[in-house]
Protein backbone atom coordinates (compact mmCIF):
# COMPACT_ATOMS: atom_id res chain seq x y z
CA UNK A 1 0.00 0.00 0.00
CA UNK A 2 1.42 3.34 -1.10
CA UNK A 3 1.32 7.30 0.19
CA UNK A 4 -1.57 8.84 -1.49
CA UNK A 5 -3.56 5.36 -2.41
CA UNK A 6 -7.52 5.94 -1.73
CA UNK A 7 -9.21 3.28 0.55
CA UNK A 8 -12.97 2.73 1.38
CA UNK A 9 -14.90 1.79 4.24
CA UNK A 10 -17.36 1.75 6.97
CA UNK A 11 -15.79 3.53 10.19
CA UNK A 12 -16.16 0.43 12.77
CA UNK A 13 -15.10 1.32 16.06
CA UNK A 14 -12.10 4.03 17.43
CA UNK A 15 -8.29 3.51 18.52
CA UNK A 16 -6.97 4.64 22.28
CA UNK A 17 -6.51 8.12 20.54
CA UNK A 18 -9.98 8.46 19.46
CA UNK A 19 -9.52 7.58 16.02
CA UNK A 20 -12.02 5.36 13.81
CA UNK A 21 -10.32 2.99 12.68
CA UNK A 22 -11.45 0.32 10.04
CA UNK A 23 -10.37 -3.22 8.51
CA UNK A 24 -8.49 -2.34 5.30
CA UNK A 25 -10.22 -4.99 2.88
CA UNK A 26 -9.59 -5.99 -1.18
CA UNK A 27 -12.10 -5.49 -3.74
CA UNK A 28 -13.47 -9.31 -2.81
CA UNK A 29 -14.41 -8.64 0.88
CA UNK A 30 -10.96 -10.35 1.78
CA UNK A 31 -8.89 -8.73 4.33
CA UNK A 32 -5.57 -7.23 2.85
CA UNK A 33 -3.34 -8.00 5.54
CA UNK A 34 -2.28 -4.85 5.56
CA UNK A 35 -3.65 -3.91 9.22
CA UNK A 36 -6.10 -1.36 10.32
CA UNK A 37 -7.19 2.44 8.59
CA UNK A 38 -7.16 4.88 11.32
CA UNK A 39 -9.00 8.16 10.07
CA UNK A 40 -9.25 11.22 12.24
CA UNK A 41 -12.42 13.56 12.18
CA UNK A 42 -14.36 10.44 11.31
CA UNK A 43 -17.43 8.82 12.90
CA UNK A 44 -18.48 5.19 13.74
CA UNK A 45 -20.78 4.44 11.33
CA UNK A 46 -18.97 6.95 8.55
CA UNK A 47 -19.13 6.09 5.19
CA UNK A 48 -15.00 7.28 3.85
CA UNK A 49 -13.37 7.64 1.42
CA UNK A 50 -9.64 8.80 2.44
CA UNK A 51 -6.18 8.66 1.26
CA UNK A 52 -3.45 7.16 3.30
CA UNK A 53 -0.73 9.51 4.60
CA UNK A 54 1.15 8.03 7.41
CA UNK A 55 2.03 4.95 9.41
CA UNK A 56 1.93 4.81 12.88
CA UNK A 57 3.22 1.75 14.89
CA UNK A 58 1.62 -0.22 12.49
CA UNK A 59 -1.30 1.54 11.86
CA UNK A 60 -2.42 3.21 8.33
CA UNK A 61 -3.01 6.81 9.12
CA UNK A 62 -5.53 8.02 6.02
CA UNK A 63 -6.75 11.56 5.56
CA UNK A 64 -10.77 12.00 5.43
CA UNK A 65 -11.49 12.63 1.56
CA UNK A 66 -15.08 12.11 1.36
CA UNK A 67 -18.15 11.30 3.00
CA UNK A 68 -20.50 9.03 1.30
CA UNK A 69 -22.81 8.46 4.08
CA UNK A 70 -22.28 9.92 7.60
CA UNK A 71 -23.09 8.23 11.13
CA UNK A 72 -26.01 8.89 13.14
CA UNK A 73 -23.78 9.82 15.78
CA UNK A 74 -22.41 12.99 13.28
CA UNK A 75 -23.11 16.82 14.42
CA UNK A 76 -22.31 19.48 12.06
CA UNK A 77 -19.32 20.71 14.39
CA UNK A 78 -19.82 24.47 15.05
CA UNK A 79 -15.86 25.77 14.44
CA UNK A 80 -14.72 26.89 11.26
CA UNK A 81 -11.30 24.94 11.85
CA UNK A 82 -12.92 21.46 13.22
CA UNK A 83 -11.53 18.55 11.13
CA UNK A 84 -7.80 20.06 10.34
CA UNK A 85 -7.23 22.43 13.94
CA UNK A 86 -5.64 19.66 16.81
CA UNK A 87 -7.52 21.23 19.40
CA UNK A 88 -10.34 19.63 18.78
CA UNK A 89 -10.68 15.91 17.70
CA UNK A 90 -14.52 15.25 17.96
CA UNK A 91 -16.48 18.58 17.63
CA UNK A 92 -18.52 16.47 14.52
CA UNK A 93 -19.95 13.74 17.35
CA UNK A 94 -22.43 14.19 19.38
CA UNK A 95 -22.04 14.84 23.23
CA UNK A 96 -23.67 11.91 24.42
CA UNK A 97 -21.56 9.95 21.94
CA UNK A 98 -18.15 11.31 23.44
CA UNK A 99 -19.32 10.48 27.06
CA UNK A 100 -20.08 6.59 26.13
CA UNK A 101 -16.65 6.74 24.04
CA UNK A 102 -14.40 7.87 27.36
CA UNK A 103 -16.29 5.67 29.29
CA UNK A 104 -16.36 2.46 27.15
CA UNK A 105 -12.41 3.42 26.20
CA UNK A 106 -11.80 3.64 30.19
CA UNK A 107 -13.40 0.23 30.54
CA UNK A 108 -11.71 -1.38 27.34
CA UNK A 109 -8.32 -0.01 29.32
CA UNK A 110 -9.15 -1.28 32.86
CA UNK A 111 -10.73 -4.91 30.83
CA UNK A 112 -7.31 -5.40 29.52
CA UNK A 113 -5.24 -4.81 32.43
CA UNK A 114 -7.10 -7.18 33.97
CA UNK A 115 -8.99 -5.34 36.88
CA UNK A 116 -13.02 -5.91 37.48
CA UNK A 117 -13.58 -2.27 38.51
CA UNK A 118 -15.65 -0.45 35.60
CA UNK A 119 -17.29 3.12 35.51
CA UNK A 120 -20.71 3.54 34.95
CA UNK A 121 -20.51 6.74 32.99
CA UNK A 122 -18.43 9.56 32.60
CA UNK A 123 -19.48 12.85 34.48
CA UNK A 124 -20.46 15.64 32.23
CA UNK A 125 -19.54 19.24 31.36
CA UNK A 126 -22.42 20.97 31.77
CA UNK A 127 -20.91 23.60 29.07
CA UNK A 128 -19.29 22.29 26.20
CA UNK A 129 -17.76 25.29 24.77
CA UNK A 130 -15.93 28.55 25.78
CA UNK A 131 -15.06 25.60 29.03
CA UNK A 132 -11.39 25.87 29.05
CA UNK A 133 -9.26 28.65 31.35
CA UNK A 134 -6.35 28.21 28.92
CA UNK A 135 -5.14 27.95 25.59
CA UNK A 136 -1.71 28.35 24.51
CA UNK A 137 -1.52 29.37 20.65
CA UNK A 138 1.59 28.70 18.95
CA UNK A 139 2.97 31.06 15.87
CA UNK A 140 3.81 29.24 12.79
CA UNK A 141 6.96 30.19 10.34
CA UNK A 142 4.65 31.48 8.17
CA UNK A 143 3.09 34.12 10.52
CA UNK A 144 -0.23 32.03 10.94
CA UNK A 145 -1.15 32.41 15.18
CA UNK A 146 -3.38 29.11 16.28
CA UNK A 147 -3.08 25.53 16.71
CA UNK A 148 -0.81 22.73 15.00
CA UNK A 149 -2.83 20.79 12.38
CA UNK A 150 -3.99 16.93 13.82
CA UNK A 151 -0.88 14.80 13.71
CA UNK A 152 1.76 17.53 12.46
CA UNK A 153 4.44 19.11 13.70
CA UNK A 154 5.07 21.70 11.18
CA UNK A 155 1.90 22.55 9.76
CA UNK A 156 -0.07 25.52 11.50
CA UNK A 157 -3.50 26.65 11.60
CA UNK A 158 -4.45 30.35 11.55
CA UNK A 159 -7.11 30.68 13.83
CA UNK A 160 -9.70 33.13 13.24
CA UNK A 161 -11.98 32.09 16.31
CA UNK A 162 -11.65 29.51 19.19
CA UNK A 163 -14.73 28.01 20.52
CA UNK A 164 -12.86 26.92 23.69
CA UNK A 165 -11.84 30.02 25.39
CA UNK A 166 -14.63 33.23 25.76
CA UNK A 167 -15.02 35.51 23.15
CA UNK A 168 -12.38 37.25 21.78
CA UNK A 169 -9.41 35.25 21.40
CA UNK A 170 -9.39 35.77 17.66
CA UNK A 171 -9.19 39.22 18.11
CA UNK A 172 -6.39 38.85 20.59
CA UNK A 173 -4.72 36.64 17.80
CA UNK A 174 -5.54 39.09 14.94
CA UNK A 175 -4.41 42.02 17.43
CA UNK A 176 -0.74 40.32 17.65
CA UNK A 177 -0.68 39.54 14.12
CA UNK A 178 -0.93 43.21 12.81
CA UNK A 179 1.52 44.28 15.85
CA UNK A 180 4.11 41.77 14.49
CA UNK A 181 3.49 43.10 11.21
CA UNK A 182 3.65 46.69 12.37
CA UNK A 183 6.96 46.33 14.19
CA UNK A 184 8.83 43.85 11.60
CA UNK A 185 8.76 41.27 14.55
CA UNK A 186 9.56 37.71 12.59
CA UNK A 187 7.39 34.43 13.06
CA UNK A 188 9.27 31.60 15.49
CA UNK A 189 10.96 28.86 12.72
CA UNK A 190 11.06 25.71 15.17
CA UNK A 191 13.00 23.82 12.35
CA UNK A 192 16.22 26.19 12.02
CA UNK A 193 15.60 28.06 15.69
CA UNK A 194 15.05 31.53 14.82
CA UNK A 195 12.51 34.65 14.80
CA UNK A 196 11.02 36.61 16.93
CA UNK A 197 7.36 35.30 18.87
CA UNK A 198 6.62 32.34 19.80
CA UNK A 199 3.48 31.97 21.28
CA UNK A 200 0.90 33.61 22.43
CA UNK A 201 -1.21 32.05 25.85
CA UNK A 202 -4.16 33.27 26.70
CA UNK A 203 -5.14 32.65 30.91
CA UNK A 204 -8.92 33.08 31.96
CA UNK A 205 -10.09 33.52 35.40
CA UNK A 206 -14.14 32.32 34.42
CA UNK A 207 -15.12 33.24 38.15
CA UNK A 208 -13.36 36.20 38.22
CA UNK A 209 -13.50 37.58 35.09
CA UNK A 210 -9.98 38.10 34.82
CA UNK A 211 -7.79 37.74 31.60
CA UNK A 212 -3.67 37.13 31.49
CA UNK A 213 -2.05 37.36 28.17
CA UNK A 214 1.53 36.42 27.71
CA UNK A 215 3.19 36.97 24.75
CA UNK A 216 6.19 33.91 24.42
CA UNK A 217 9.47 35.62 22.51
CA UNK A 218 12.67 34.47 21.92
CA UNK A 219 14.54 37.36 22.83
CA UNK A 220 13.33 39.92 25.29
CA UNK A 221 15.38 43.03 24.78
CA UNK A 222 14.73 42.85 21.27
CA UNK A 223 11.30 42.92 21.57
CA UNK A 224 11.36 45.36 23.73
CA UNK A 225 12.75 47.70 21.65
CA UNK A 226 9.97 47.04 19.02
CA UNK A 227 6.71 48.84 19.66
CA UNK A 228 5.63 47.21 22.77
CA UNK A 229 3.60 49.82 23.91
CA UNK A 230 1.11 49.71 20.52
CA UNK A 231 0.73 46.39 22.07
CA UNK A 232 -0.54 47.50 25.06
CA UNK A 233 -2.58 49.82 23.07
CA UNK A 234 -4.24 47.24 21.13
CA UNK A 235 -4.69 44.59 24.50
CA UNK A 236 -5.61 46.95 27.06
CA UNK A 237 -9.67 46.44 26.43
CA UNK A 238 -9.02 42.41 25.96
CA UNK A 239 -6.73 41.95 29.03
CA UNK A 240 -6.33 42.62 32.70
CA UNK A 241 -2.82 41.42 32.65
CA UNK A 242 -0.32 41.67 29.64
CA UNK A 243 2.82 39.94 30.18
CA UNK A 244 6.28 38.94 27.53
CA UNK A 245 7.70 36.09 28.16
CA UNK A 246 11.04 34.84 27.16
CA UNK A 247 11.92 31.75 26.35
CA UNK A 248 15.47 31.05 24.60
CA UNK A 249 15.64 27.21 24.79
CA UNK A 250 14.95 25.50 21.33
CA UNK A 251 13.07 23.80 23.20
CA UNK A 252 9.41 24.07 21.66
CA UNK A 253 7.34 25.06 24.70
CA UNK A 254 5.61 27.75 25.43
CA UNK A 255 6.56 28.75 29.32
CA UNK A 256 8.66 31.44 29.89
CA UNK A 257 11.94 31.64 31.79
CA UNK A 258 11.46 35.13 32.67
CA UNK A 259 8.88 38.33 32.35
CA UNK A 260 7.88 41.75 32.20
CA UNK A 261 4.81 43.00 32.88
CA UNK A 262 3.09 45.46 30.55
CA UNK A 263 -0.42 45.49 32.09
CA UNK A 264 -2.00 44.94 35.69
CA UNK A 265 -0.36 42.39 37.76
CA UNK A 266 2.48 39.27 36.74
CA UNK A 267 -0.65 36.94 37.57
CA UNK A 268 -3.77 35.40 36.80
CA UNK A 269 -6.74 34.62 39.88
CA UNK A 270 -9.41 32.14 40.56
CA UNK A 271 -12.46 30.73 42.04
CA UNK A 272 -12.84 27.34 42.36
CA UNK A 273 -14.96 25.90 45.46
CA UNK A 274 -15.19 28.97 47.13
CA UNK A 275 -11.17 29.22 47.38
CA UNK A 276 -9.33 31.91 45.40
CA UNK A 277 -6.16 31.03 43.94
CA UNK A 278 -3.16 33.26 42.53
CA UNK A 279 -1.55 31.33 39.17
CA UNK A 280 1.25 32.18 37.97
CA UNK A 281 1.96 32.69 34.24
CA UNK A 282 3.66 28.91 34.41
CA UNK A 283 1.34 27.12 36.93
CA UNK A 284 -0.33 24.62 36.25
CA UNK A 285 -3.91 24.89 36.90
CA UNK A 286 -7.09 22.20 35.59
CA UNK A 287 -8.15 23.61 32.36
CA UNK A 288 -11.69 23.67 33.35
CA UNK A 289 -12.45 25.67 36.38
CA UNK A 290 -16.56 24.34 36.28
CA UNK A 291 -15.61 20.96 36.44
CA UNK A 292 -12.43 21.61 38.59
CA UNK A 293 -14.60 22.06 41.44
CA UNK A 294 -16.51 18.93 41.18
CA UNK A 295 -12.82 17.81 41.27
CA UNK A 296 -12.41 18.84 44.37
CA UNK A 297 -15.76 17.59 45.90
CA UNK A 298 -14.96 13.95 44.79
CA UNK A 299 -11.62 14.42 46.44
CA UNK A 300 -13.64 15.37 49.32
CA UNK A 301 -15.79 12.74 49.43
CA UNK A 302 -13.23 10.15 49.39
CA UNK A 303 -10.82 11.73 52.04
CA UNK A 304 -13.69 11.96 54.61
CA UNK A 305 -16.70 9.71 53.06
CA UNK A 306 -19.04 9.44 56.42
CA UNK A 307 -21.55 12.96 56.29
CA UNK A 308 -23.31 13.94 59.00
CA UNK A 309 -26.33 13.56 56.47
CA UNK A 310 -28.80 14.78 59.51
CA UNK A 311 -27.84 18.01 59.17
CA UNK A 312 -29.96 19.16 57.05
CA UNK A 313 -29.13 22.44 56.40
CA UNK A 314 -25.52 24.48 55.56
CA UNK A 315 -22.75 22.70 54.39
CA UNK A 316 -22.87 19.17 55.87
CA UNK A 317 -20.67 18.15 58.98
CA UNK A 318 -17.85 15.23 59.33
CA UNK A 319 -17.43 12.86 62.33
CA UNK A 320 -15.27 14.31 64.76
CA UNK A 321 -12.65 11.01 64.50
CA UNK A 322 -12.42 11.66 60.55
CA UNK A 323 -12.16 15.35 60.45
CA UNK A 324 -8.39 15.10 62.15
CA UNK A 325 -6.86 13.83 59.29
CA UNK A 326 -3.08 14.07 58.40
CA UNK A 327 -3.20 14.74 54.46
CA UNK A 328 -0.70 13.99 52.51
CA UNK A 329 -0.64 15.92 48.92
CA UNK A 330 1.67 14.94 46.40
CA UNK A 331 2.22 16.73 43.01
CA UNK A 332 0.32 19.83 44.96
CA UNK A 333 0.99 22.52 42.66
CA UNK A 334 -0.14 25.53 43.98
CA UNK A 335 -2.29 23.69 46.40
CA UNK A 336 -5.66 23.13 44.61
CA UNK A 337 -6.62 20.18 46.32
CA UNK A 338 -4.94 20.48 50.16
CA UNK A 339 -6.38 23.85 50.79
CA UNK A 340 -9.74 23.28 49.67
CA UNK A 341 -9.40 20.46 52.02
CA UNK A 342 -8.42 22.49 54.91
CA UNK A 343 -10.60 25.06 54.32
CA UNK A 344 -13.97 22.59 54.22
CA UNK A 345 -12.43 20.49 57.40
CA UNK A 346 -11.72 22.63 60.15
CA UNK A 347 -9.22 20.26 61.98
CA UNK A 348 -7.68 18.46 59.07
CA UNK A 349 -4.08 19.11 58.69
CA UNK A 350 -2.30 19.27 55.02
CA UNK A 351 1.22 18.98 53.97
CA UNK A 352 1.97 19.61 49.71
CA UNK A 353 5.10 18.32 48.21
CA UNK A 354 5.61 20.03 44.40
CA UNK A 355 8.83 19.86 42.36
CA UNK A 356 7.86 23.88 41.12
CA UNK A 357 9.50 26.11 43.61
CA UNK A 358 7.03 28.96 42.22
CA UNK A 359 4.13 26.91 42.27
CA UNK A 360 5.04 26.32 46.43
CA UNK A 361 5.30 29.74 47.46
CA UNK A 362 1.89 30.78 45.32
CA UNK A 363 0.49 27.52 47.63
CA UNK A 364 1.50 29.33 50.51
CA UNK A 365 0.27 32.10 49.41
CA UNK A 366 -2.92 30.52 48.43
CA UNK A 367 -3.17 29.03 51.88
CA UNK A 368 -2.51 32.44 53.78
CA UNK A 369 -5.50 34.30 51.62
CA UNK A 370 -8.27 31.53 52.31
CA UNK A 371 -7.32 31.17 56.42
CA UNK A 372 -5.68 27.60 56.24
CA UNK A 373 -2.07 28.49 56.39
CA UNK A 374 -1.96 27.45 60.13
CA UNK A 375 -2.74 23.63 58.67
CA UNK A 376 -1.01 23.96 55.58
CA UNK A 377 2.96 23.29 55.06
CA UNK A 378 3.99 23.02 51.39
CA UNK A 379 7.84 22.22 49.96
CA UNK A 380 9.49 22.25 46.71
CA UNK A 381 11.13 19.15 45.69
CA UNK A 382 10.86 16.19 43.56
CA UNK A 383 8.39 13.68 44.86
CA UNK A 384 10.91 10.89 43.84
CA UNK A 385 13.11 12.50 46.34
CA UNK A 386 10.82 11.12 49.12
CA UNK A 387 11.46 13.90 51.46
CA UNK A 388 7.53 13.36 52.47
CA UNK A 389 8.26 9.73 53.01
CA UNK A 390 8.35 10.03 56.78
CA UNK A 391 5.60 12.21 56.88
CA UNK A 392 2.52 10.64 58.80
CA UNK A 393 -0.45 10.70 56.82
CA UNK A 394 -4.40 9.12 57.55
CA UNK A 395 -4.50 9.89 53.62
CA UNK A 396 -2.41 10.69 50.47
CA UNK A 397 -3.76 12.83 47.40
CA UNK A 398 -2.44 11.89 44.14
CA UNK A 399 -2.44 14.02 40.98
CA UNK A 400 0.79 13.10 38.93
CA UNK A 401 1.65 14.29 35.14
CA UNK A 402 0.48 12.58 32.20
CA UNK A 403 3.43 10.18 32.81
CA UNK A 404 2.28 8.97 36.19
CA UNK A 405 3.87 8.27 39.23
CA UNK A 406 7.50 7.94 39.40
CA UNK A 407 8.55 3.93 40.35
CA UNK A 408 10.30 5.54 43.70
CA UNK A 409 7.34 7.33 44.94
CA UNK A 410 4.95 4.22 44.59
CA UNK A 411 7.59 2.25 46.01
CA UNK A 412 7.18 4.46 48.84
CA UNK A 413 3.69 4.65 49.65
CA UNK A 414 2.91 0.99 49.30
CA UNK A 415 5.85 0.88 52.16
CA UNK A 416 4.42 3.86 54.04
CA UNK A 417 0.71 1.92 53.66
CA UNK A 418 -1.72 4.95 54.08
CA UNK A 419 -5.07 4.30 54.69
CA UNK A 420 -6.58 5.87 51.99
CA UNK A 421 -5.04 7.04 48.75
CA UNK A 422 -6.90 9.17 46.25
CA UNK A 423 -5.52 8.78 42.65
CA UNK A 424 -6.24 11.83 40.32
CA UNK A 425 -5.59 10.83 36.87
CA UNK A 426 -5.16 12.57 33.92
CA UNK A 427 -4.11 9.17 31.73
CA UNK A 428 -6.04 6.37 32.74
CA UNK A 429 -3.69 4.25 30.72
CA UNK A 430 -1.11 4.93 33.33
CA UNK A 431 -3.37 4.48 36.37
CA UNK A 432 -4.63 1.19 34.83
CA UNK A 433 -0.51 -0.24 35.57
CA UNK A 434 -0.10 1.22 38.51
CA UNK A 435 -3.00 -0.42 40.05
CA UNK A 436 -1.55 -3.49 39.22
CA UNK A 437 1.19 -2.70 41.80
CA UNK A 438 -1.62 -0.93 44.25
CA UNK A 439 -3.46 -4.05 44.55
CA UNK A 440 -1.09 -6.47 45.69
CA UNK A 441 -1.73 -4.79 49.56
CA UNK A 442 -5.04 -2.36 48.52
CA UNK A 443 -8.36 -2.34 46.63
CA UNK A 444 -10.41 -0.19 44.55
CA UNK A 445 -13.26 1.00 46.63
CA UNK A 446 -14.60 3.41 43.95
CA UNK A 447 -14.05 5.09 41.06
CA UNK A 448 -15.57 8.04 38.94
CA UNK A 449 -14.60 9.77 35.96
CA UNK A 450 -15.22 13.56 34.93
CA UNK A 451 -15.33 15.14 31.37
CA UNK A 452 -13.22 18.08 31.55
CA UNK A 453 -12.10 18.00 28.15
CA UNK A 454 -15.01 17.70 25.81
CA UNK A 455 -14.11 17.08 22.11
CA UNK A 456 -11.13 15.50 22.73
CA UNK A 457 -10.30 12.15 23.67
CA UNK A 458 -9.09 13.31 27.40
CA UNK A 459 -10.84 12.49 30.67
CA UNK A 460 -10.30 12.73 34.07
CA UNK A 461 -10.36 9.77 36.59
CA UNK A 462 -10.21 9.48 40.04
CA UNK A 463 -9.82 6.64 42.12
CA UNK A 464 -10.29 5.81 46.37
CA UNK A 465 -7.96 3.02 47.21
CA UNK A 466 -8.22 1.73 50.61
CA UNK A 467 -6.57 -1.01 52.30
CA UNK A 468 -7.78 -4.68 52.09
Amino acid sequence: MRFGHRVQGTIESYDDKGRGIFELRGTDGSTLGAGTAAIPFTAKGDEITAIFTQRDHGTKICKLETLEKPSPERVAAPCPHAGVCGGCLWQHLRYEAQLDLKRDAINSAFEKSGHEERVQSVVPCPIQFHHRNRMDYAVGWNGEIGLKEYGAWSKYVDVKTCLLLDDGAGEILQHVRDWMRESDLQPWDAKFFNGDIRYVVVREGKNTKQRLIVIVVHDLERVRARHTSTLRERLSPLCTSLLIGEQNLQTDISLAQKFETLIGEPWLEEVVGDIRYRIHPNSFFQTNSLMAGELQKCVLSYVIPRLDRGNSGGSPAFAEDDNKKNILDLYCGLGFFGIYLAKNLPAVRVQGFELDEPAIELAKFNAKQNGVADRCEFFAGKAEDLSWKDVPADAVILDPPRSGLHPKVLKTILEMKPPTIVYVSCNYHRLVEELKQFKTIYKVEDIKAFDLFPHTPHVEVVAKITQI
